[in-house]
């Protein structure tokens, strides 16, 4: 009872402030809103269709007969497992969510195995990372390509090393099946494409909201909010944004957390492989520009070396939200004894 009178207390708070500083939150709204038009919809949505549709319609199994000993050999994880790994990290933050909820619910893989896939398969995607902030933002392709391959490894590293948390088995490999036929299956993955890119439109459009309200620091709004945060107008080094990129921001967990509660997945387990990948990806980021120096605008109007530079305040930021979580996740244990 307290917890609901707590919820109902601090959302009367939240829309009390839109409602006193409308103009604000409007022009925030606004922001957000076609940030997302410009940026998120055009690169998400033709995509997502798309993979729903190899998932849903069993063109999987190519994929999975061509590439499964990947999944199999490295991640342990049964072989039509690569096709959401693979689209997943090339497709966008919410399209690893949505393909292994797809697996989980066509019984190809487990509950714990949907578990594991979600401590790695999260990535930003080769239209955000490479095209809109690498080639659009940096004006460099090749700054895209190094953070796009550094979350990529940071995303293998983990992978790899969580298939040993589990005895390995034969697995054999098996065809997919659809039940619908093919213009259901086309509808069935519009409806939830669209369904998806429209609750991540929802929730960017009411982050641009409250941060036109509330000043956030540069550092700390990547961190809520990955693709303002990046866009905007402050000066971060390649590894920095590839850190920031592979944690994704408190916006993009929103937009997944559902998802990824259906296969019984805690926040906590979530939030804390974010982290991990972060430290894997800024490292990464640091190792491939020094083998691939180039100059490269890094958030700059200036051409610049690419230049790995302290990230103590980001990291010190998530060490704080990452006590935060845990505080949570204590005090909500104690709610349920």
């Amino acid at each position: 009872m307290k917890k609901q009178y707590l919820m109902l207390s601090v959302l009367g708070a939240l829309a009390i402030v839109l409602t006193a500083f409308s103009y604000q939150s409007r022009q925030g709204a606004l922001d957000g809103l076609m940030m997302s038009i410009n940026t998120i919809i055009p690169s998400l949505l033709p995509l997502l269709i798309i993979f729903l549709l190899i998932m849903k319609s069993g063109a999987r199994d190519a994929l999975g007969r061509l590439f499964g000993f990947v999944a199999v050999k490295l991640f342990n994880l049964p072989h039509t497992a690569i096709t959401a790994i693979v689209l997943g990290l090339v497709g966008g933050y919410p399209t690893g969510a949505l393909l292994t909820k797809e697996l989980f619910d066509s019984g190809d893989i487990s509950a714990n195995q949907a578990r594991r896939i979600m401590r790695f398969n999260f990535c930003g995607g080769c239209g955000f990372i490479i095209t809109a902030l690498g080639t659009a933002r940096l004006g460099s392709s090749s700054a895209g390509l190094i953070l796009f391959a550094s979350n990529v490894i940071s995303a293998v590293v983990i992978g790899f090393a969580l298939s040993f948390i589990e005895k390995r088995e034969r697995m054999e490999f098996y065809s997919f099946s659809p039940n619908s036929s093919g213009l259901d299956v086309l509808n069935d993955a519009t409806l939830s494409a669209v369904r998806s890119v429209l609750s991540i439109t929802a929730i960017v459009t009411l982050f641009s909201a409250f941060t036109a309200i509330v000043p956030i620091s540069d550092t700390l709004l990547p961190l809520i909010e990955i693709t303002s945060g990046l866009c905007g107008r402050a000066d971060f080094s390649i590894t920095q944004t590839a850190a920031y990129l592979s944690f994704g921001g408190i916006c993009i967990h929103l937009q997944i957390l559902g998802t990824i509660k259906q296969f019984g997945m805690k926040y906590f387990d979530f939030f804390c492989f974010r982290i991990i990948g972060a430290v894997i990806s800024y490292g990464a980021a640091w190792l491939l520009a020094r083998i691939f120096p180039s100059d490269v605008p890094v958030f700059s109007s200036i051409a610049q070396p690419i230049e790995a530079s302290s990230m103590n305040t980001a990291l010190s930021v998530l060490m704080i939200l990452g006590c935060f979580v845990i505080v949570l996740d204590v005090r909500e244990k104690k709610i349920r004894i």
